[in-house]
Formats: structure tokens, C-alpha cells, sequence
């Protein structure tokens, strides 16, 4: 780094204590050369105008991390965007530049899909509330489609299922009997049995989806390996036989197991 050395490597130390106590050395380089060139990026926004006055010119600055890993997703969730890390960081290095920053700076860290870059930042100015002109019909409310699930990962009888029931099961088999061989349950989405190493993460009688007043809502069945819900970048763990469950939003990522699946509306 550029600047103020000395204070940047004490949070450039501090990082890789931290991580290399979570993920172990080989993560926490991969992870300290991301953190150090987004730390080194935003320190180059910082200008000098007149008479040696430094300045930061942005009051908003939004980081989004990047993969098609889910797990690396996770990861990049827990080393940057939990606690506020990132933007602890990043707000101690632009101090550590003795800049100027505008009142009311807001820094976000957001965890996404995609390849390439691991990282992008975007910078702007807080803007003005527009001048009132004519009135601004009211939009119409959305009418509800029907949802369904994609599969992500695992093997599955099908790539998706709509979600058109009042309640969809979920599980390993399409029937599950008793002693007496009585069929005690169907799933309506159904994972193969041994289809692949993430398949045996998912229970028999795992979790189902309830519509309820046009909301869908994921419970977990007691399932062994657990329910959770990956949405804007954070695990929602579903508790298991709460029958309230977890509402779920369009684009949420749903983790049977480590099996995955994609709900969309």
C-alpha cells in the first residue's frame, strides 16, 4: 500500500490473523490479496486539491464479491461482509490517508453470482431529492405468480418443479412406508437416492414448502444435515420442526444438506 504504511499493515495483520484462524494459510493469502487490492483501490480515489487538502469525493461506496461457488460465496460472506469487517477496514484506511470524507459516507459489502473479477466497487454522489412535478400514478400491485424451484446442486428426478400445491414436499425417494410397507409420505420433489455425494446430505422426509396467503414458506423436517436459505450474500438457517419456517424471496438459494436448489416467482 501506498500510504501511512504502518497503520495500513496493522489492518492488513489483523485480517490475516483472523482468517487464517477461520479458513487456515492457504484461504487467508488468496483472501488478504483480495482485501488488499479493494483497501488499495478505494485509497486511490482519495485527491489532493487546493493547498494539499485531502479529499474523499464519494458518499457512497458499494463492494460486491463474486463467484459461481456457492461455498466460495460463503466464504467471502464470513471474511468480508460479517461484522462489518470490510467496511471497518475501509473506513480505518481512509483515515489512515487523512482525507476529508463526506458526511454520512455509506459503505456496503454485498456477496453475489458471477465469474471473472472476484470483486467490483462502485462509487457515487449522494444525489438531491428530484423537484416535485405532476403527480406519480401509483404503481399496480404485482399479481403473484406461480413459484418454482431450479435445481442448483444434486441430482434430482427433474431440473425444476412448480410450486402449485399447498404444501410440496421434499426428500430422498418418492414414498416413504412404515414397517407394514403403508406409504407414510410422497415428496413432490424428490432427490435421487445416491444420485451424488450432495444427495446423501439430504433426508428422506427433509423439508416442504407451504403457500399460505400467497407467501411460500420453507419449513424444515427434522432433517439431519438442515435447512438454510442463502439470500443477498447471508445463510438464514431454517430451525427444524418450526413449523413457521421461513418466508422465502425470489432468488433465494436453498441449501438441503449441501444439495441446492433456486426458488423464483
Amino acid at each position: 500500500m501506498s500510504l501511512f504504511s504502518e497503520i495500513e499493515k496493522t489492518i492488513e495483520r489483523g485480517f490475516r490473523r483472523w482468517t487464517e484462524k477461520m479458513f487456515g494459510t492457504a484461504q487467508s493469502d488468496e483472501l488478504l490479496l483480495v482485501h488488499r487490492a479493494i483497501l488499495e483501490q478505494i485509497e486511490r480515489k482519495v485527491q489532493t486539491v487546493i493547498r494539499g487538502k485531502r479529499l474523499f469525493p464519494y458518499s457512497r461506496v458499494v463492494v460486491t464479491l463474486r463467484s459461481d461457488d456457492p461455498d466460495r460465496r460463503a466464504v467471502y460472506q464470513a471474511a468480508f461482509a460479517q461484522e462489518g469487517r470490510l467496511e471497518k477496514d475501509i473506513r480505518e484506511t481512509l483515515e489512515a490517508a487523512r482525507c476529508e470524507v463526506p458526511r454520512g459516507l455509506a459503505i456496503e459489502v454485498h456477496v453475489g453470482e458471477g465469474e471473472g473479477k472476484p470483486y467490483e466497487i462502485e462509487y457515487s454522489m449522494a444525489e438531491p431529492p428530484p423537484a416535485a412535478t405532476e403527480p406519480v400514478e401509483a404503481p399496480k400491485p404485482a399479481v403473484k405468480t406461480v413459484a418454482r424451484l431450479v435445481l442448483v446442486r444434486g441430482k434430482a428426478a427433474r431440473d425444476e418443479y412448480t410450486l402449485e400445491k399447498p404444501r410440496t414436499n421434499i426428500g430422498r425417494l418418492p414414498e416413504l412406508t412404515d414397517a407394514e410397507q403403508r406409504v407414510v409420505r410422497r415428496n413432490d420433489v424428490v432427490f435421487e437416492e445416491g444420485g451424488d455425494e450432495a444427495n446423501t446430505t439430504v433426508s428422506r422426509r427433509h423439508a416442504h414448502i407451504r403457500l399460505e396467503d400467497g407467501d411460500y414458506r420453507l419449513c424444515d423436517d427434522e432433517s439431519e444435515f438442515g435447512t438454510r436459505v442463502f439470500r443477498d450474500g447471508r445463510p438464514i438457517e431454517v430451525p427444524p420442526g418450526n413449523r413457521r419456517g421461513e418466508k422465502l424471496r425470489p432468488g433465494d438459494e436453498i441449501y438441503f444438506g449441501r444439495a441446492c436448489m433456486r426458488f423464483e416467482q
